[in-house]
């Protein structure tokens, strides 16, 4: 084998286990709480403060297939860790989208998260149907929802223009296996 080959295989074996991993963020949006977002293959993410000083965290594909926006509010005293409350809360805030959707309704389903609770709904945007391709930045589907765990709350909105896609199935992955608190590391060891 000669070497030229040889050292590119090498160099192969070597990365191919770093290939399609995806990198973790972390961000802390309020007093201590240090939260987690694994960033899949192939996403960008960036995270900012609205106007009124909520830390938002945003991701998406880089074939703009969908837009993921994540907010973070405190939830000290658990008012929305109940499955009522959720309901509520979510269905007051998809308002807007439920009233514009052909489903003009809420079908709540849960997140399952890996921790905490959460649920959520989807909607098809009634003025996008049957209008291929869609404008720039328009997408024809809003899956809205909550993810809580202690002291936390996790308001997300997803845009795509369907729910099976990889890239979608990757941004419900992220809510349901990440966004969650991320351990304080102790000065001196590794987690």
């Amino acid at each position: 084998m000669n070497s030229p080959l040889k050292y590119w295989l090498l160099l192969c074996v070597l990365t191919w286990p770093l290939a399609g991993k995806e990198k973790e963020e972390t961000l802390i949006p309020f007093g201590d709480h240090r939260i987690a977002i694994a960033v899949p293959d192939g996403f960008t993410y960036n995270s900012s403060k609205d106007e009124h000083g909520v830390i938002v965290a945003a991701l998406a594909d880089q074939k703009q297939k969908i837009s993921l926006k994540i907010s973070f509010l405190p939830d000290p005293s658990a008012r929305l860790g109940l499955e009522e409350t959720q309901k509520s809360f979510v269905a007051e805030l998809s308002q807007p989208y439920a009233e514009g959707s052909v489903e003009k309704s809420y079908d709540f389903k849960p997140l399952a998260p890996r921790v905490g609770s959460g649920l959520y709904c989807a909607f098809t945007d009634a003025s996008l149907v049957g209008k291929m391709p869609f404008p720039p930045n328009e997408f024809l589907m809003i899956t809205s929802g909550v993810k809580v765990w202690s002291g936390c709350a996790a308001i997300f909105q997803l845009w795509s223009n369907d729910a099976t896609s990889k890239e979608y199935q990757a941004a419900m992955k992220v809510l349901r296996e990440s966004v969650q608190e991320s351990p304080v590391p102790i000065p001196g060891t590794t987690l």
